[in-house]
């Protein structure tokens, strides 16, 4: 069964899908597999923001969200909405995630700027620079997939693995050594020592 944040966040995605044909997420192979650890709300913000880059983007633009479409997407409820939302974009320009290459390791973080317009009654977001090779005119070598369905999972890591499975998806299964996949999460060397 939905609850209500369920169905706002899911009205806010087909209203946006309406206006472009496909919520698409579309990121490279490299970034999927990054190392990063971001809360659900994190996430989400991300997919979001990745939805609204357009194959054409040369550049990243800054991205409105209204704060009404923020708080339904996050899930924020009770006092303070306002600066819960401060917080999480606080939170979310300090995480940071490291991509792998052959020759290279990048730290960055995710976010440029959050920029509020109190007036206005919305926030702009601006990606980092450096994660353009990795979100914009990516012609291969990417994983791409619908923003509606990864958007409804219900935890971090739930994200994490559909995106890392569904780039594997024309194969039909994927082996992880477990170790590795920890570092793709993550997760600290003392987390889920049992599995």
């Amino acid at each position: 069964m939905e609850s209500y944040h369920d169905k706002s966040v899911l009205k806010i995605i087909l209203r946006d899908s309406m206006k472009k044909k496909n919520s698409l997420v579309v990121k490279s192979n490299e970034m999927v597999e990054a190392s990063y650890k971001l809360s659900l709300q994190e996430q989400r913000i991300i997919l979001y923001m990745a939805s609204k880059i357009q194959p054409d983007d040369e550049d990243f633009k800054p991205i409105k969200v209204k704060i009404s479409d923020f708080i339904a997407l996050v899930q924020i409820e009770g006092h303070s909405q306002y600066e819960r939302i401060k917080e999480i974009t606080r939170k979310l320009r300090k995480r940071e995630l490291i991509i792998k290459q052959e020759n290279t390791t990048l730290q960055a973080g995710w976010l440029s700027s959050a920029k509020y317009f109190h007036q206005e009654g919305y926030v702009s977001l601006r990606f980092d620079p450096e994660l353009k090779p990795y979100l914009l005119q990516i012609k291969e070598r990417f994983t791409k997939y619908q923003l509606n369905h990864a958007i409804r999972l219900k935890h971090s890591y739930s994200v994490r693995f559909y995106e890392l499975l569904k780039q594997y998806e024309t194969i039909g299964w994927r082996y992880f050594v477990f170790e590795e996949l920890k570092v793709i999460l993550g997760m600290y060397a003392n987390e889920y020592r049992l599995y």
